[in-house]
């Protein structure tokens, strides 16, 4: 079910979502985290493979995600910021 339509058309008062999932949605407000200990944590994870065709600059492409400009997009998007 996407439940950020279903708030935004009012079907339903209140939805529970991934918040980078829930702000692109018009018509609905984000107006808070469930406590930390019941939240389903969703962890990406980045690598270069061995077999990879341009393993340098996939090395920078991970490097730049853990700095300035990147960070900032991932916190306004409600990811949370990478870490190596």
């Amino acid at each position: 079910i996407p439940v950020g339509s279903v708030v935004a058309d009012g079907s339903y008062q209140l939805g529970f979502q991934q918040v980078a999932e829930l702000l692109p949605v018009a018509g609905v407000d984000v107006v808070g985290k469930i406590p930390e200990p019941l939240q389903s944590i969703t962890r990406y994870a980045a690598g270069v493979p061995v077999s990879a065709d341009h393993p340098a600059a996939a090395r920078r492409l991970l490097a730049y995600l853990q700095w300035g400009d990147a960070q900032a997009v991932a916190r306004a998007t409600g990811l949370d910021p990478v870490s190596p």
